[in-house]
């Protein structure tokens, strides 16, 4: 149970980034392989965003991307979403809240 592995793919969107008024978007892939035996549901996210000036957004709600997906033994979910710095370099760290079909709720880190 609450074997679940998370991969992350971040991009610099340098088309949709104004360095000049210091705004850089990053997009982020994210997929999410349930490698469990158990049906899961990914109930809420949270992501703590820091940029090079130590600033902290914290970003917390229901599911991702509009969903709360069922994701199967075996198989995954991926989506794309996105964030902007004020910086050219910051972290992204944070958590998914998973919960089993009986009601088992856990945390999922994101690397």
């Amino acid at each position: 149970m609450n074997d679940i592995e998370i991969t992350v793919e971040p991009r610099y969107l340098a088309e949709q980034s104004n360095v000049a008024k210091d705004n850089y978007v990053f997009g982020y892939y994210i997929t999410i392989f349930n490698r469990g035996n158990d049906v899961v549901t990914l109930r809420r996210r949270y992501w703590e965003i820091t940029d090079a000036h130590g600033d902290v957004e914290e970003v917390s709600g229901a599911g991702v991307v509009g969903e709360q997906p069922l994701i199967q033994p075996g198989e995954s979910f991926e989506y794309v979403s996105g964030t902007g710095l004020e910086s050219p370099v910051g972290t992204m760290t944070g958590s998914y809240r998973m919960q089993t079909e009986d009601g088992v709720e856990f945390e999922a880190p994101i690397p």
